[in-house]
C-alpha cells in the first residue's frame, strides 16, 4: 500500500487531535531515529513516550529538546529541519525526514500546552513554575517536584557518600531527571519509571528485590517504611498530570527491558531468590567491618563481593627517636576476599610478620541481619611462615574459632570468641629445664602446643547514621594459669594478659577505616593468638603499638 500524497498527510495532520499528533511522532521516531537514539545509547533516546522530551536536554548544547508550544525554540525541530547553530548535523543523517513528517513534528510541538500558559478564565490560580534544574522530570508537575526536594535531601543523606557526581555509579545528588532516562549498567533496567515504583530498577535496589549486586544504601540501615514510601510517592507522582495548567496527563515511560536477574546478590535479601519474588527485608549487620581489629566479626562480605584489606601497625611507642612508633618499623598485611554466597568468605592474606601468609574461610549459617536473634558461626584459617628456621619454628599452624554476636539497640555491638590456635609457639630458641632428662640445667626444645582462647570484642555506634563506631577487643588465654609468654614453661613469670585494642572507626558504605593503639603488633591469627607475641602492657610501661585498617569493598 503506498503512503497518502504529503498534501493529504499535512491536512489530516493539522485536524488531528493532540494524543493523535503525538502518536504519529512515535511511529516517526521508531521508523527512523530509534535505530540510533534507544535507550542505553549514548545518544538523546526517542524510545517511549515523545511528551518526555520536554524535561530533556541536548547533551551537547544543553538546550531543551522540546519547548512546550515553541517549535523554533526546541532543539530536537532544529536538528530535524538542520536549523542554524546546531552541534553536528541535522537528523536524521544521510537522509532528512520528508517536509510532511517536519510539519508533523511542528505541529505537535506547536500544539503542545506551555507549562506557563495562562489559565483560562475562572479557573484557579496555578502554581509558581519550578524552578529548572529542580523538577526531576516532573516538569510543571508541582506534586512531584515538592516531592523530590525530600527525596533529594534523603539521597544527601544516605547516598551521596558514594553516588556523588563524578563517581563510578549512578548519581543521586542534584537535578533527578536523569533516572527517568537511565538505566542500571549491571541490569539494564530504567532506574525511574514515572508513574510505577514496582517497575523502577531504584525502588528495586532499595528494598533489595530482583538486583544485581548490593542492596542500597550499602553498608548502612535500610530505609525506614516511610522513606521508602516518600520515594515511592515522588516516583507515583511522576506519572500524574502537571497540577499547574491542567493538560493531558502525562504518558508513564514502559518498563525497561532487560534480563530478570536473580534477588538478593552480595547481601541483596535471601539467597539464591528467584523469578520475582520479593527478597525479605534486611537488617543490619552487627558489625560494619568482616574483622573487629585483630578478632574477624560475624559480618560478611555478601555474595559475589571482592575486598580489598590493608592492617598496619607502626613499631612501638616509646622507642628511642621513634616518633611515636612511625619511624620504629611495622608490620603490614594485604588481604583478598572475596564473598562465595551471603555468609561464606574465603581470605588470602600476606604479612612481613615472619613473612606469614594465612589462608582462611569464614561461613556464618545463621545472621542477625536475616531476621535471626543473633549471629552464629565459625573461623578457620591454615598458616604458613615462611621466614628461616633459625627465626621461626613451627611453621606451619592452624585456627579454628567459633564466634556468637548480636547488634543490642541498633547502637551496640557485642561478640563472643572462642577459638583453638595449633602450635603457636614460633620462638626457635626455646629452653626448658626438664626435671626428667637427666640433664642439669635447661635444654632446647620445640614446644608444639597449641593455646586455646577466648575473645571479646564490641562496638559502640554514634551519630544519626551510625556511621562512627568505638571499638574494642581483647583476647586472652583460657585458663591463664596454663599460658606463658615466650617458649612453653621457660618463663613462669611472663606475661598472660593476652592481646587488647581500644579505638574508633567510620564506615562510608564501600570504605571501613580503622585506627587505635593496641599491645600486640601482629595481624594474622595465630601470631596475635595468646603464645604469640603480646606482653604485659601494664608492666614497664608494655609494649603500646598504633596502627590502622582500610578495607575496601567491590561488588562482582
Amino acid at each position: 500500500m503506498l503512503p497518502p500524497p504529503p498534501l493529504v498527510l499535512a491536512v489530516v495532520t493539522a485536524l488531528a487531535p493532540a494524543s493523535d499528533l503525538e502518536a504519529k511522532v512515535k511511529a516517526i521516531f521508531e521508523d527512523s531515529c530509534t535505530a540510533c537514539h534507544d535507550d542505553g545509547a549514548d545518544e538523546v533516546s526517542l524510545a517511549g513516550p515523545p511528551s518526555r522530551l520536554t524535561s530533556v536536554k541536548s547533551k551537547a548544547t544543553g538546550k531543551a529538546m522540546v519547548v512546550a508550544g515553541d517549535p523554533d525554540a526546541s532543539y530536537l525541530y532544529a536538528k530535524i529541519v538542520g536549523a542554524k547553530g546546531i552541534s553536528g548535523e541535522s537528523m536524521p543523517p544521510g537522509d532528512s525526514l520528508a517536509a510532511a513528517q517536519k510539519k508533523t513534528i511542528k505541529d505537535w510541538i506547536a500544539g503542545m500546552k506551555p507549562a506557563s500558559a495562562p489559565a483560562p478564565a475562572g479557573t484557579p490560580t496555578p502554581a509558581a513554575p519550578v524552578p529548572s534544574g529542580s523538577s526531576g522530570g516532573a516538569g510543571g508537575n508541582k506534586k512531584a517536584a515538592d516531592l523530590e526536594v525530600k527525596v533529594r535531601k534523603l539521597f544527601d543523606d544516605k547516598c551521596s557518600a558514594c553516588h556523588e557526581s563524578g563517581g563510578s555509579e549512578v548519581v543521586l545528588v542534584g537535578d533527578l531527571g536523569h533516572l527517568s532516562r537511565d538505566k542500571s549498567k549491571d541490569a539494564n533496567k530504567r532506574f525511574v519509571v514515572p508513574g510505577d515504583p514496582d517497575s523502577s530498577y531504584l525502588v528495586n535496589k532499595l528494598t533489595g528485590k530482583n538486583i544485581k549486586g548490593d542492596i542500597m544504601p550499602m553498608g548502612d540501615d535500610p530505609l525506614k517504611p516511610a522513606e521508602m514510601e516518600l520515594v515511592r510517592s515522588w516516583i507515583a507522582a511522576l506519572g500524574e498530570s502537571p497540577e499547574a495548567g491542567g493538560g493531558a496527563a502525562v504518558e508513564t515511560l514502559p518498563p525497561a527491558e532487560g534480563p530478570e536477574t536473580g534477588g538478593g546478590e552480595a547481601g541483596g535479601g535471601a539467597d539464591g531468590g528467584e523469578g520475582d519474588k520479593a527478597a525479605p527485608e534486611r537488617g543490619k549487620p552487627p558489625f560494619h567491618g568482616t574483622f573487629q581489629i585483630n578478632l574477624p566479626t560475624t559480618t560478611t562480605l555478601g555474595r559475589r563481593t571482592f575486598e580489598f584489606r590493608i592492617d598496619h601497625r607502626f613499631g612501638q611507642v616509646g622507642a628511642e627517636r621513634g616518633a611515636f612508633g612511625l619511624d620504629a618499623g611495622a608490620n603490614i598485611s594485604y588481604g583478598f576476599a572475596y564473598g562465595i554466597l551471603n555468609g561464606w568468605d574465603v581470605l588470602i592474606r600476606r604479612t612481613n610478620s615472619r613473612k606469614g601468609y594465612e589462608l582462611g574461610t569464614k561461613y556464618i549459617p545463621i545472621r542477625q541481619e536475616d531476621g535471626k536473634k543473633l549471629s552464629f558461626g565459625g573461623y578457620a584459617s591454615v598458616e604458613y611462615l615462611r621466614d628461616f628456621p633459625s627465626n621461626t619454628a613451627n611453621p606451619w599452624a592452624g585456627n579454628f574459632q567459633l564466634l556468637l554476636s548480636r547488634l543490642w539497640f541498633d547502637r551496640w555491638s557485642t561478640q563472643l570468641t572462642v577459638g583453638y590456635h595449633l602450635r603457636t609457639n614460633h620462638s626457635a630458641n626455646v629452653q626448658v629445664d626438664l626435671p626428667d632428662d637427666d640433664v642439669n640445667g635447661p635444654v632446647k626444645v620445640r614446644d608444639k602446643r597449641g593455646t586455646l582462647g577466648i575473645g571479646i570484642a564490641s562496638t559502640v555506634w554514634l551519630g544519626q547514621k551510625k556511621r562512627w563506631g568505638i571499638d574494642l577487643e581483647y583476647h586472652l588465654p583460657i585458663p591463664a594459669d596454663v599460658f606463658f609468654y615466650r617458649g612453653g614453661n621457660a618463663d613462669r613469670n611472663g606475661s598472660n594478659i593476652g592481646s587488647w585494642a581500644i579505638g574508633g572507626s567510620v564506615n562510608t558504605g564501600k570504605h571501613f577505616f580503622q585506627i587505635f593503639i593496641t599491645n600486640t603488633r601482629e595481624i594474622h591469627t595465630n601470631l596475635y593468638a595468646p603464645g604469640g607475641q603480646s606482653k604485659n602492657p601494664f608492666t614497664d610501661r608494655g609494649n603500646f603499638f598504633f596502627g590502622f585498617n582500610l578495607s575496601r569493598k567491590w561488588s562482582l
